[in-house]
C-alpha cells in the first residue's frame, strides 16, 4: 500500500488489508484487481481522497449501490463515530458486505438490501455513489432519503459533463447546484458535489 499518501494508524491499515483479502477470496467477482497496491489505490484511496482535500460535514451517510463496499466501508472505517448505510439491491453482495462488516468489527455500518428508490428512510446528510448510474437517475432515486441540506457526492469520470447536461432541467427544477472537483493524481477521478441552493 502506498505509504506516502496517508498517515494511517496501523490498525486501520490492517483493516484495509482484511478488505483486500476478503475481496480476493470472494466467489462473487467483486473486483478484477488482484494486486494489493492497485486495489488500495483504485478502491481505498479513490473512496477517501476527497475527504482528505475537502471538509465534508456529515453525521449520516448513505452509499447507493455499495457492491464490494466502496466508498461506504472505507468511510465507515475512517469515521467510526458516524452512521453509514450501505444500500445494495443484490442479495449476494449484501451477504458479502455483512461478512465484511462482521470481520472488521464495524458497528456504525448498516446494510440495507433494497433498491434506493423504494426507501423512505433513513434521511441522510450525505449520499454517495460510485459507478452506479447517471446523475439524473441518482437525483430521482434518492429523493426520499434526502433532506433539504443533503449533499450528494458522486464518483465520476470524464463523461460527467454529458451527464450533468442531461440532468440540467431536473437540477434547475429542484434548485440544485453542482461542483466538480477533478484530480489527476494519485488517481484520475471527478468528484461531483450536488446540493440544494
Amino acid at each position: 500500500m502506498p505509504q506516502d499518501l496517508f498517515e494511517m494508524p496501523i490498525n486501520l491499515k490492517e483493516k484495509f488489508h482484511v478488505i483486500y483479502k476478503l475481496h480476493q477470496e470472494s466467489v462473487h467477482n467483486l473486483t478484477s484487481i488482484t494486486d494489493e497496491n492497485e486495489f488500495y489505490l483504485k478502491h481505498v484511496v479513490d473512496s477517501i481522497y476527497i475527504f482528505k482535500i475537502r471538509d465534508i460535514n456529515f453525521k449520516t451517510a448513505l452509499d447507493v449501490g455499495s457492491g464490494g463496499g466502496f466508498p461506504g466501508i472505507a468511510l465507515g472505517l475512517i469515521y467510526p463515530e458516524r452512521k453509514i448505510y450501505l444500500v445494495e439491491s443484490i442479495a449476494k453482495k449484501c451477504n458479502f458486505l455483512e461478512a465484511l462488516v462482521k470481520s472488521l468489527g464495524l458497528t456504525n455500518i448498516h446494510i440495507i438490501n433494497a433498491r434506493v428508490e423504494n426507501l423512505q428512510n433513513p434521511k441522510c446528510d450525505l449520499i454517495t455513489s460510485r459507478g452506479v448510474t447517471k446523475v439524473k437517475n441518482l437525483i430521482k432515486w434518492t429523493e426520499n432519503v434526502s433532506r433539504e441540506a443533503t449533499i450528494m457526492l458522486l464518483y465520476k469520470g470524464e463523461n460527467i459533463h454529458d451527464e450533468l447536461k442531461q440532468a440540467s432541467k431536473l437540477l434547475k427544477k429542484k434548485h440544485m447546484e453542482y461542483e466538480n472537483v477533478r484530480i489527476e493524481k494519485p488517481i484520475k477521478r471527478t468528484y461531483t458535489f450536488i446540493y440544494r441552493t
